[in-house]
């Protein structure tokens, strides 16, 4: 076997945003290997081939997985059941990375990997920004002083949007946050501001996480709260107005209901920035920042969500030994690899310890 096809990866819904962003990492970073697109249009796209799969069509996954050592499912949004193509991979000795950001869904990854029997590979969920970012960095910190951790996700609203990045977007928008403290709320169904360090102020608004409540730190685990916004006011007060349109709206109704609104959003790039911000802030008992690591991309946003799948690949192609059946970017590399990487990249990352717990809320 040639080492080109030892490595060979295929890319599920290379075609879309976030597919096409990630191929052209991966071609960047393994030269070596061969980066194939698959879709249920096979043949040529943009001069490069590819294969026949479709998620709803399980008869398709054996030609396509001939040959293939890692299959990336970059197709989102995630709502159908992944379990099919997870156990197809693992019989078929390929590791499976998604970049999904629904419990629900890497779940459904996790129990399907749990019931292949001998695995000679591995399914690594959620290699997005969250969870698997946000879970890589917050390693980092130690815990000491620490009782919840916030994170901010601000995103450059002139970014390239999709049909399907719209609907991911979109379809949480409304729903129940979870239980204990957040029992009753809903996202999005509150906006607060946020004054980042550099003095750029942000509007949020709580958004479902991919966490079972809490994530781990260096030392012991604490409870999350996740915040997600645009760099314009106007967008997150319509994204607020619709959280209490979506709990209404079924998913084929919203599928179509993305076509026109593409259409509006492409337009509203025109009056956006390319700016976002990832900030982790550790916080005290009283909400006080005690440490922060904030990641500050002022051009190319949308290649951070796709970096912790490069990453991940880099790893198992690597040969990844000792690995648990599902393991996290965590157990890949460590958080200092992923800050070098971001910052060769031209991303601003920024460590903050505070003696005296900041108030900046």
């Amino acid at each position: 076997m040639s080492v080109r096809a030892a490595r060979c990866i295929l890319v599920l819904g290379a075609g879309g945003t976030l597919g096409q962003l990630l191929c052209e990492l991966l071609r960047e970073e393994l030269p070596d290997a061969e980066i194939i697109g698959a879709s249920r249009s096979a043949g040529l796209t943009g001069g490069r081939a590819q294969r026949y799969l479709d998620i709803n069509e399980p008869a398709s996954y054996g030609a396509a997985l001939a040959g293939v050592r890692l299959l990336i499912h970059a197709a989102g949004p995630y709502h159908h059941d992944p379990g099919p193509l997870v156990s197809a991979c693992l019989n078929n000795g390929t590791h499976y990375i998604d970049l999904a950001e629904d419990l629900h869904f890497i779940s459904k990854v996790k129990a399907a990997a749990a019931a292949v029997s001998g695995p000679r590979s591995v399914a690594v969920p959620g290699c997005s920004t969250v969870p698997a970012l946000v879970e890589l960095l917050s390693s980092t910190f130690p815990g000491g002083g620490g009782k919840r951790l916030e994170v901010y996700l601000s995103l450059g609203s002139r970014n390239p949007v999709s049909g399907g990045l719209l609907f991911g977007l979109l379809r949480p928008l409304g729903c129940p946050l979870g239980h204990g403290s957040d029992n009753g709320r809903r996202a999005f169904r509150q906006l607060r501001r946020y004054r980042h360090h550099d003095g750029v102020v942000r509007s949020y608004g709580r958004y479902p996480i991919p966490f079972d409540g809490a994530v781990g730190l260096a030392r012991g685990a604490v409870p999350v709260e996740f915040y997600v916004g645009f760099d314009r006011h106007y967008i997150n007060a319509i994204l607020w107005l619709a959280s209490y349109v979506m709990p209404h709206v079924s998913s084929p109704l919203l599928r179509r209901a993305t076509c026109p609104a593409v259409a509006v959003a492409r337009f509203a790039r025109r009056l956006g920035t390319d700016e976002g911000h990832l900030l982790l802030s550790l916080c005290d008992a009283w909400g006080r920042p005690v440490r922060e690591l904030e990641v500050i991309a002022k051009k190319e946003g949308l290649k951070i969500p796709a970096a912790p799948a490069l990453w991940a690949s880099k790893a198992l192609l690597a040969g990844g030994n000792n690995l648990p059946p599902v393991p996290g970017l965590v157990d890949l590399m460590a958080a200092d690899e992923a800050i070098e990487w971001l910052t060769r990249r031209g991303y601003q990352v920024e460590r903050r310890q505070f003696s005296e717990p900041a108030d900046v809320h």
